[in-house]
């Protein structure tokens, strides 16, 4: 009983490994360490060789992250104004509702329409409604009733 309690309270998180320090070794050698501890840890498991020092290798981090953590970025634009550079980061399946929640609850409560461009519209500047899913590099421009 002891051990079904404690296996049965177990939480499987997403995971990535990250081989550091891979400027120190040949290319032959850092893809067979990536082979082996991919299949120590088990498919789906990303394992990815870095060098903290030189940087090599921290670009695919990000979208490895994205895509685990199944997270997308959306880009919100005022009416008339431009997109801004910094994404709002939501978890994918997100509707555009959501989104304006996250931006403020003025919106949120107020919210009529919003403006898409990206990949989710149909074409650019399509209007549509609250629960329009929104997909990753979608620009976002809400407007409210008042």
């Amino acid at each position: 009983d002891v051990e079904e309690a404690l296996y049965a309270s177990r939480v499987y998180k997403p995971s990535v490994v990250l081989l550091n320090k891979i400027d120190l070794l040949d290319t032959s050698r850092v893809n067979r360490m990536v082979r082996e501890v991919a299949e120590e840890m088990g498919s789906g498991v990303p394992v990815l060789p870095v060098s903290a020092l030189r940087g090599d290798g921290l670009d695919r981090l990000g979208g490895t992250l994205f895509r685990l953590l199944d997270l997308v970025r959306v880009y919100t634009k005022p009416p008339n104004g431009k997109p801004s550079d910094k994404p709002l980061v939501v978890r994918r399946g997100a509707t555009v509702i959501e989104v304006a929640k996250a931006i403020h609850s003025r919106l949120y409560r107020e919210f009529a329409y919003a403006r898409i461009w990206g990949p989710s519209a149909r074409y650019p500047g399509q209007k549509v409604g609250a629960d329009h899913v929104v997909e990753d590099g979608d620009v976002v421009e809400i407007h409210t009733r008042r």
